[in-house]
């Protein structure tokens, strides 16, 4: 970081030079005009305005690659922040590949396919950063991983059929999860959407973080749905008590990072780390008894434990949230 003194000139006016450096690369002269863009920590940036710095291109060829690696790959151009991607098949897109986009289109939000030739097709990003900022998307999120867990709790009380329905609902929370990071990776790169996303580049960080969590919860709702019929079946009958309070362990633990309530993350915390310890002692004593199901019985157990530890760490990220913000 580079510091500079004020300057005063003209009896009341306050001046400060910039960066000889900075200048030449931005071709700047003077008389150019910049602008100022104040951030919501409080510091200001400069932006030389010599280019659109919300317009990111990228190009992904195909060469060959097989569909998944495709559909990786234009994942990781979408978080990146790319607004237009050209996908250049060699030398013709396959029918796979297009069937892959199409797919890859309506898996993230945002991005729509505007042209598909025989050698290509076009991407363009559609929405809006301040239409979805950050506290908003995370209570969709939240709304949706929620749901899937609370509906695999039911299935392992015995509504089979719920099952594919939560499998269903991962996409939507994958969704959201891509296109929160998306947004952050693009915060990092282009400073002004700080206002439209009303976070700061901290407060992007703690987001990202927070919907990583929740996404893996809703992974872990997914695989107790497809077992948990069965494991329900299992004699005992502590296994549903534990994946209960587990799902009122992740619903605290969000009401402390929503709410910026720091002491009540503490009290999160320190419920997950006894109800991890209790699960886990269950599951040794249980598992040396259950010879039917053991494989459903281990799955359901680690999605359980898992899911408290994902919130827990959500309470970990509510703590250092309110240390850095305050009140808010």
């Amino acid at each position: 970081m580079e510091s500079r003194k004020l300057q005063k000139t003209g009896g009341s006016t306050l001046i400060v030079s910039l960066p000889k450096k900075w200048i030449k690369k931005n071709k700047l002269d003077a008389g150019s005009e910049v602008k100022l863009l104040k951030q919501p920590d409080g510091t200001i940036s400069i932006d030389p305005g010599q280019s659109d710095p919300s317009k990111k291109i990228a190009t992904v060829k195909c060469n060959d690659e097989e569909n998944q690696h495709l559909f990786r790959n234009l994942i990781g151009t979408y978080l990146a922040g790319s607004t237009e991607i050209k996908v250049v098949g060699s030398p013709r897109l396959t029918v796979k590949e297009r069937k892959t986009i199409r797919k890859f289109s309506a898996s993230v939000i945002g991005l729509e396919i505007i042209e598909e030739e025989a050698t290509q097709a076009i991407l363009i990003d559609m929405s809006n950063p301040g239409a979805l900022p950050f506290r908003t998307a995370i209570k969709r999120l939240y709304k949706i991983v929620s749901a899937m867990y609370n509906d695999s709790i039911l299935i392992l009380e015995g509504s089979e059929d719920l099952a594919a329905d939560v499998v269903d609902r991962d996409t939507e929370a994958d969704k959201l999860q891509w296109f929160i990071e998306r947004q952050f990776n693009m915060m990092l790169e282009n400073s002004s959407l700080s206002r439209p996303l009303q976070a700061s580049s901290f407060e992007g960080v703690v987001y990202s973080n927070v919907a990583r969590y929740l996404e893996r919860i809703a992974d872990h709702a997914c695989r107790l749905a497809e077992i948990g019929y069965v494991a329900g079946l299992i004699p005992g009958r502590k296994m549903l008590p534990l994946a209960k309070d587990a799902g009122k362990i992740m619903e605290n633990s969000m009401k402390s990072f929503i709410n910026n309530d720091p002491r009540k993350a503490t009290v999160v915390i320190d419920k997950g780390k006894k109800t991890i310890q209790k699960a886990q002692k269950y599951f040794e004593n249980r598992y040396k008894k259950e010879m039917e199901h053991p494989l459903e019985f281990s799955i359901a157990m680690d999605a359980i434990v898992r899911t408290i530890a994902y919130s827990t760490d959500i309470s970990e990220a509510a703590i250092n949230y309110s240390a850095k913000i305050g009140n808010k």
